[in-house]
């Protein structure tokens, strides 16, 4: 099972990454190819999804850090993402 997440986890990461270069492309030929290939990572993602029902997505986690500012020695305290995807976690079954 740690496998399959492991898996996911780097489809989501590929399809996000592809689903930028959509964005970011030329031409409607580089825009169309990226798109077809954002499909077929989320057709995969949803079937390995399929086959683990006890999956659920989270929040991305939070963690407490300083901004530098530049008119003070100490920073304020801020939240940021501790990473910018969704963390796929077993939801136990009772």
């Amino acid at each position: 099972m740690n496998a399959i997440h492991t898996e996911m986890l780097y489809i989501q990461r590929r399809l996000d990454a592809t689903q930028a270069m959509a964005d970011a492309a030329a031409g409607p030929c580089a825009r169309v190819a990226h798109e077809t290939l954002a499909g077929l990572y989320a057709d995969t993602l949803a079937a390995l999804a399929a086959q683990l029902e006890c999956l659920i997505a989270e929040a991305p986690l939070t963690f407490a850090s300083r901004a530098l500012r530049s008119d003070r020695s100490v920073g304020l305290r801020v939240l940021r993402p501790a990473m910018p995807r969704s963390r796929l976690t077993l939801k136990l079954a009772c």
